[in-house]
């Protein structure tokens, strides 16, 4: 661990619905939450960092392993990427490359790094070719099926390592931030993951540690700590979502597939064959067409 990391948790402030950004304007000032946002090192037995190979990303694991050191338990970090999975073509689901920056994001703080695919699915394609319709902001089977349960089968795994003897105590931390969308300026920074439940083997809290920074202030951190970032953003993309994602705005999706355009072609043929447009608003052909022009 790098003794001389400047924590930014001076700047963060006191989650998933929506993961694309809404101009500031778009919605009021969110009142802060009654919830503590000071997270508790010693009422768990261990912190899970979700590591998607983005810019928040590695803002995230910086800011969780900073608290980790200053308080001493610095062990308790376990980093997880969770890998999507190829196209029935063979092609990545995410960014090539996701999955090294997030193993560099972890090397970095020297905390243990882990890489899990879903049990029931063998990639985020088969279960949209499955589901016969693409994901959407009412309809995140995406995050819901492939990432969120298999952090809990990972977080199971790692409980389930240690034998308490009792239910394990974990915290999720997540790289969800307000300025992205209202949905998730809304969200406590800590509260009861749903994952948790009455009579279960696990207490899970769900810690956005990063919720308050600004755009600016995560590269900021990138830029002070010299923290590994994906080329994509080099190369124009503004986030690092899956490289087709439905929920991305035409902008990305336009530049992904200029970038993409292979995997772009097998997502048009699917968007064919399933005949549900991609996006409501514009399909992938028409986003294939603006690429190339």
């Amino acid at each position: 661990m790098q003794k001389n990391l400047p924590p930014c948790a001076a700047r963060c402030g006191a989650a998933q619905l929506e993961l694309f950004p809404q101009p500031a304007a778009a919605f009021p000032a969110v009142a802060e939450p009654a919830e503590p946002t000071v997270f508790d090192w010693d009422a768990h037995d261990f912190v899970v960092v979700g590591d998607s190979g983005g810019k928040d990303s590695g803002a995230l694991v910086h800011e969780v392993c900073t608290q980790a050191d200053q308080a001493g338990q610095l062990h308790k970090v376990r980093v997880l990427h969770c890998d999507l999975g190829r196209t029935k073509k063979g092609h990545l689901v995410e960014w090539p490359g996701a999955l090294e920056v997030a193993r560099a994001h972890a090397k970095q703080y020297g905390v243990p790094f882990a890489v899990r695919r879903s049990r029931r699915w063998a990639s985020l394609w088969d279960r949209i070719r499955s589901h016969g319709d693409w994901p959407g902001f009412f309809a995140r089977y995406c995050t819901s099926d492939i990432k969120t349960v298999t952090g809990r089968d990972f977080a199971d795994e790692t409980g389930g390592a240690m034998r308490l003897g009792r239910p394990y105590r974990a915290g999720y931390a997540m790289g969800m931030r307000a300025e992205e969308s209202k949905a998730r300026a809304n969200k406590p920074v800590i509260e009861r993951h749903r994952m948790s439940g009455k009579g279960t083997k696990r207490l899970v809290t769900t810690w956005l540690p990063i919720h308050g920074l600004t755009t600016e202030q995560v590269w900021e951190v990138h830029r002070e700590n010299g923290i590994e970032h994906h080329e994509a953003y080099d190369q124009g993309m503004r986030r690092l979502s899956c490289r087709a994602c439905p929920l991305a705005s035409t902008g990305d999706l336009v530049r992904s597939a200029q970038l993409n355009p292979e995997l772009f072609e097998e997502y048009a043929e699917a968007e064919t064959e399933m005949g549900k447009k991609f996006k409501k608003s514009i399909s992938l052909r028409e986003i294939i067409e603006i690429a190339r022009s």
